[in-house]
């Protein structure tokens, strides 16, 4: 609900304002935020249970960075330039860094160790995965709306509104089907169903009715819907109650990684598609072309220059973001099939880590109080 009101609510304040409002609008949401949090949210902090790590905090930004830098540069400078490759190679070492010292770490940020638990690491997988999807799709989506179907950004904002219908509908339908069938069932055809969606996306051109892309959208937010909540529980009833802090930090993680990683790979994928559509183009003059594969808003700004040569320059560009968008879209649809096999094979049954959990901590406990009865009878 929040993502489809922020879209709407950004095409709104363009439409009114200017640019820079959609920040200042987001800063003025924080700051009431910030000041109601103050006020109403409870005192929980633990000193003694502190998990500083600025060690580990540092490489894993370097790493997360400098990997979305590779992914991002790769459309422009190619994909085996000294900048991709180098982005690839430093984010491989400083993740594999981080994960050396939060394995050696005595208080770390994320306890790796973690993920060998299979619901927490199904989860997890399973929200990096729609997130990844989700957010890569409303970056390329609001372009494909904007230089295809020649939307205003408060329609583009309009346009996106019935993925607020399928998310909370598909939730609806997870939680009933809950009670019928595993976890892994339900969150892996909801990764399907998310799929399904995506591949939607990519039958649409320039000629197409918006009925198409609603009913495309409807899909993917259904599919969301459903393989959220099994994803959550899964992360949730895998650790104890001491440590839901961290199932809940996870959670959050796992969402704002997939939508970083997902903008940088499937906007590099609309980037890639586009620019090759237009160097395959055999009706645009080589200078032309040269100037118009830098993006598609430069495209259309040759094209309002262009005279009687603008419809060719016009419809060029609309079929080079539609086949960068339909490329795009089969990247996000290829992850969410891999990820549901992922999760349908790997997810454990509801309550089966969580009664692990539970026996252990009962033979601790009988362990401790054995071992205080021998004492107190010695």
């Amino acid at each position: 609900v929040g993502g489809t009101l922020g879209a709407l609510g950004a095409g709104a304040l363009i439409e009114s304002f200017w640019f820079g409002s959609i920040f200042a609008g987001t800063a003025a949401l924080c700051v009431v935020t910030a000041l109601m949090t103050l006020a109403f949210v409870p005192e929980t902090s633990d000193p003694h249970d502190s998990n500083l790590d600025p060690v580990g905090s540092i490489l894993s930004v370097i790493g997360i960075g400098t990997l979305v830098f590779g992914i991002i540069e790769g459309p422009v400078k190619g994909w085996t330039s000294t900048e991709t490759l180098g982005g690839f190679a430093a984010g491989v070492i400083f993740l594999a860094a981080f994960v050396g010292w939060e394995l050696r770490t005595d208080r770390p940020v994320l306890d790796v160790r973690l993920f060998q638990l299979r619901g927490f690491s199904t989860g997890s997988v399973s929200i990096f995965l729609q997130f990844f999807a989700a957010f890569g799709f409303f970056y390329v989506g609001a372009q494909f709306l904007a230089f295809v179907f020649d939307y205003s950004p408060l329609t583009i904002g309009l346009a996106f509104l019935p993925v607020g219908i399928g998310i909370p509908g598909g939730a609806a339908i997870a939680t009933r089907l809950g009670h019928r069938l595993s976890r892994g069932v339900i969150g892996g055809g909801g990764l399907i169903v998310l799929a399904a969606g995506a591949v939607g996306f990519t039958f649409l051109s320039a000629g197409s009715d918006y009925w198409m892309f609603a009913l495309a959208l409807l899909v993917f937010g259904a599919g969301m819907g459903l393989a959220g909540p099994p994803a959550t529980e899964a992360i949730v009833e895998a650790l104890p109650a001491e440590k839901q802090g961290v199932a809940s930090a996870i959670n959050d993680v796992a969402r704002e990684l997939g939508g970083a990683l997902g903008i940088a790979l499937i906007g590099s994928m609309l980037t890639a598609g586009y620019q090759r559509s237009i160097d395959d183009s055999s009706t645009l003059p080589p200078e032309i072309a040269d100037v118009i594969r830098e993006a598609p808003g430069v495209g259309l700004g040759v094209a309002s220059q262009a005279g009687a040569g603008a419809p060719g320059i016009i419809a060029n560009v609309q079929t080079a973001v539609t086949d960068g968008f339909g490329i795009a879209m089969w990247v996000a649809a290829g992850a969410a099939i891999a990820g549901a096999v992922y999760v349908a094979l790997r997810t454990p049954p509801a309550g089966a880590e969580a009664s692990a959990l539970d026996a252990s901590t009962t033979t601790t406990t009988t362990t401790t109080t054995t071992t205080t009865t021998t004492k107190a009878a010695t």
